[in-house]
């Protein structure tokens, strides 16, 4: 549990250290940039038995998310659910191995931008075209890849070397 809780921390790190360093902007996003945080989730969501820790986690990682990064209220909170969902209903129909996490990763930031897209709509933020959302998309797919891959031979090497008899349900 303590290794997850890292690996979340670090993300939620990461998403506030990483555009620092990568230039970018809202009208030209980088592709080299990704929403660390939900990646994350992803990674993490089949190291839990109770799945009520894993929704504690999702709850205070979007609040903190809403807090620090995009300065809203419950709106993260609301979307790290949905994609909670989501991944409870994929799961079932595909197994864990890196190919469909990194199907489960690209879900769920599509799931993501799509999502907070349609509410910016809702509340008539006009300063955000759908252009703009499909350049999102179509950039945030390499390094969405390539963390998530990363992501998933580390955290299961760690997981694996520190909780060898609680695996047996992930596949490589």
């Amino acid at each position: 549990m303590i290794l997850i809780i890292i690996y979340t921390i670090l993300s939620f790190l990461f998403d506030g250290l990483i555009p620092n360093y990568i230039s970018t902007n809202i009208t030209n996003p980088s592709y080299f940039i990704t929403i660390y945080s939900v990646i994350s989730l992803v990674i993490t969501f089949s190291y839990f038995d109770n799945k009520n820790k894993y929704i504690y986690i999702i709850i205070i990682l979007g609040f903190f998310f809403d807090l620090v990064y995009t300065n809203t209220f419950l709106l993260n909170i609301f979307i790290f659910l949905i994609i909670y969902l989501i991944l409870n209903l994929i799961d079932i129909y595909i197994p864990n191995n890196i190919i469909t996490i990194n199907l489960k990763a690209l879900i769920s930031i599509f799931t993501y931008h799509i999502l907070s897209y349609l509410l910016l709509l809702l509340v008539h933020y006009h300063n955000y075209p759908f252009k703009l959302l499909l350049i999102t998309l179509s950039r945030s797919i390499i390094m969405t890849i390539i963390y998530t891959t990363i992501s998933h031979l580390i955290i299961k090497k760690l997981y694996y070397k520190f909780y060898p008899k609680k695996l047996n349900k992930l596949t490589i």
